[in-house]
């Protein structure tokens, strides 16, 4: 009798199975390999060549027409030029409109009205200046701010302010969120050196052959701070005397706001509604609008407020001269607006005043 172990081990080759069966289907199964490869081969040597694609006929003079396939074999195909063809014309690329309105549109820069576009200004502003000025340039409306020193046409962009030691011209501009470019602006600075005649907010002026200290600012003479009104024409002196000065005069008023050109305005002879508080709806803050300073620097004298003077009326003695207009004045407020209609005992709340100083008084 067979053991255990020639049992197993004979079961084990019955299961296994014979290596002549494997030989027998392995030729079977390689030519039915290679039967797929020649199938999967004819189909792809069978598929449509790819469409001709348009090239330049250089035998036409112009004009494209159908290529033919080029060979598989074929990697880079070198054109040999017929002697009779004659030279390839394609015509020119066509741009694609654009709106005039599209944000892709350039929009040319366009100057603005003198009246009109972007306000520009110099703070402070031009004229007779001590030992040296630092300017800088602001644009309200938030605009590029341009510059030049030579004249009205070669401009550089605005950085950073400026500090002028001699006499200088400068020339302003800007271009606003329209691309309107402002018109050019002048502004000349004379230097001089101070002369130590007036002390503070002061500035000095010659009149009639004496030098003369005048308040900068309205009174309390305060740059930042609303001038005082509701004061009738004593109080407005007696102000002016507790301090050690005086109500100005009419003539000294006129002096300091003209300047040496005898200008209409503190600014120059053309009106500028935006240069003055001449068209709000209260006083404004004293030096709020940097550019309407005079040529001697005292500001805010057309607008804001009329200002009562030490002067009394030709017609009237009784009533004294008020100057300068108040802050809906308008272009009527100018250097040489006078009137003496305000009764001298009344408080009014459009009148203020500012005072004036003898250098040889003091």
């Amino acid at each position: 009798m067979l053991s255990e172990a020639e049992k197993e081990k004979a079961e084990q080759a019955e299961s296994s199975p014979s290596p002549k069966r494997s030989r027998k289907w392995f030729p079977i199964s390689l030519f039915f390999l290679i039967l797929v490869l020649a199938l999967v081969l004819h189909r792809c040597q069978s598929e449509n060549p790819p469409p001709s694609t348009p090239v330049p006929d250089l035998n036409s003079g112009s004009g494209l027409r159908e290529s033919q396939p080029l060979p598989a074999e074929s990697a880079i195909v070198t054109p040999i030029p017929s002697p009779t063809a004659s030279p390839l014309k394609i015509p020119p690329a066509k741009m694609p409109t654009v709106k005039p309105d599209s944000p892709l549109s350039p929009k040319p820069v366009t100057v603005a009205p003198v009246d009109s576009g972007p306000y520009l200004y110099a703070d402070p502003w031009g004229g007779r200046h001590f030992d040296s000025v630092r300017v800088t340039l602001h644009c309200r409306e938030g605009c590029v701010v341009l510059y030049s020193f030579e004249d009205s046409v070669h401009f550089k962009s605005y950085e950073e302010p400026f500090v002028f030691r001699r006499n200088t011209t400068i020339w302003i501009s800007g271009i606003d969120s329209l691309n309107r470019q402002a018109a050019p602006i002048r502004v000349d600075y004379v230097i001089e050196r101070n002369p130590g005649n007036c002390l503070g907010n002061s500035m000095p002026l010659e009149v009639n052959g004496k030098t003369v200290c005048m308040d900068a600012y309205e009174w309390p003479n305060r740059e930042g701070e609303i001038p005082r009104t509701f004061v009738n024409q004593k109080e407005a002196s007696d102000s002016c005397r507790q301090t050690g000065k005086r109500l100005c005069t009419q003539a000294e008023w006129h002096d300091a706001c003209q300047g040496p050109d005898g200008a209409a305005y503190p600014y120059g002879s053309k009106y500028n509604e935006n240069y003055c508080p001449a068209k709000e709806s209260a006083a404004a803050r004293s030096g709020r609008f940097p550019v309407c300073r005079s040529y001697y620097g005292v500001l805010d004298m057309t607008g804001n407020l009329w200002e009562w003077t030490s002067t009394p009326s030709k017609t009237d003695p009784d009533f004294y001269m008020v100057v300068g207009g108040n802050w809906d004045a308008g272009n009527e407020a100018t250097c040489s607006l006078a009137k003496f209609s305000f009764y001298p005992r009344v408080r009014y709340p459009f009148v203020g005043f500012r005072c004036c100083q003898d250098v040889s008084g003091r």
